[in-house]
C-alpha cells in the first residue's frame, strides 16, 4: 500500500505491508515525517491509498459503508477535537446515549471534570459564560475518555496517536502503566514517541521515510539490534526505563 498527497511528487507511504490482527495491539514508531500520521488517518478512512487497498476481515476498506466503518472506531489524537459544548456533550459525542461516568475513570479524566465550576455542565470553552477553557493536556484526557467510551458503545478498534504528548510526565506514567489493560481485548493501533509504552505492544512497527523497516515484537527487536534497539537504548539512558 502507498500513498502521497494530490500533485506531490514524493510518497509519503510506499510499499506498506502490515496486519493488524483482531484484539491485539501494534505500536508504530519513527521519526517525524515517517509517515505515522497518515498511516493512521489511512485507517480511519479520511485518506484513501494512491496506490494498494486497507483490507478489513478481507473486504476492501472503499467498499464498507464509511458510516459503520467509523462507528467501529475509538480514535484519540495528538490534538483533539476540542468542541464547545459541555465536558458531558464533549465525551459523549457521536455516541449520545449512555453515562461517560466509567470511561472518565478509566481514562484519568474524572479529575478534570471534578475541578470544573458545573462539573459535567461546564461549557469547554471561554466564549460562553459560565464556559472555561482547558489545558492541553485536559484535552487530551477527555478525548482519551472519549475513545473509550465509545468502546463501551461498541467500538471495536482504538487508534491512539500520541495519546500523552501534551500530558505531565506524572499522568504519562501512569497512562503508560495501564496500557495492558485500558487495551485489553482490544484491536489497537498505537503512535508513541515513549518506548516505554510502545514495548507493551503485541507487535511494534518501525517506520523510516514510508516504508517499513523492523516488525516484531519488544524482544525481537532488541535482539536484532537494529533501528529499534538502537533508539529504545538512547531513550532508555535518557528517562532511566529499564530493559
Amino acid at each position: 500500500m502507498g500513498f502521497r498527497y494530490p500533485g506531490a511528487e514524493g510518497w509519503v507511504l510506499r510499499g506498506v505491508e502490515l496486519v493488524v490482527p483482531a484484539g491485539r495491539s501494534v505500536a508504530v514508531v519513527g521519526a517525524n515525517g515517517a509517515g505515522k500520521s497518515s498511516l493512521v488517518k489511512l485507517l480511519c478512512g479520511l485518506y484513501e491509498p494512491t496506490e494498494g487497498q486497507i483490507l478489513v476481515d478481507g473486504v476492501g476498506l472503499q467498499e464498507l459503508d464509511p458510516d459503520e466503518w467509523r462507528r467501529q472506531l475509538a480514535v484519540g489524537f495528538q490534538r483533539p477535537v476540542r468542541l464547545p459544548l459541555s465536558a458531558y456533550d464533549n465525551v459523549r459525542f457521536g455516541r449520545p446515549h449512555g453515562s461517560p461516568d466509567a470511561a472518565t475513570e478509566r481514562a484519568g479524566a474524572a479529575t478534570v471534570v471534578e475541578k470544573l465550576p458545573n462539573g459535567w455542565d461546564t461549557i469547554l470553552s471561554a466564549e460562553f459564560d459560565g464556559g472555561v477553557d482547558l489545558s492541553g493536556g485536559e484535552w487530551q484526557r477527555l478525548a482519551l475518555a472519549r475513545a473509550l467510551y465509545a468502546v463501551e458503545q461498541g467500538a471495536s478498534v482504538l487508534v491512539l496517536d500520541e495519546p500523552a504528548a501534551q500530558l505531565d510526565a506524572r499522568s504519562e506514567a501512569e497512562l503508560h502503566r495501564r496500557f495492558l489493560d485500558l487495551t485489553e481485548g482490544l484491536t489497537t493501533v498505537l503512535i508513541s514517541h515513549r518506548f516505554s509504552t510502545v514495548r507493551q505492544a503485541s507487535t511494534i512497527v518501525v517506520l523510516d521515510e514510508g516504508q517499513v523497516i523492523e516488525q516484531g515484537s519488544h524482544d525481537e527487536l532488541l535482539e536484532r539490534d537494529g533501528t529499534y534497539a538502537r533508539l529504545f537504548r538512547l531513550q532508555a539512558e535518557r528517562f532511566g526505563d529499564a530493559e
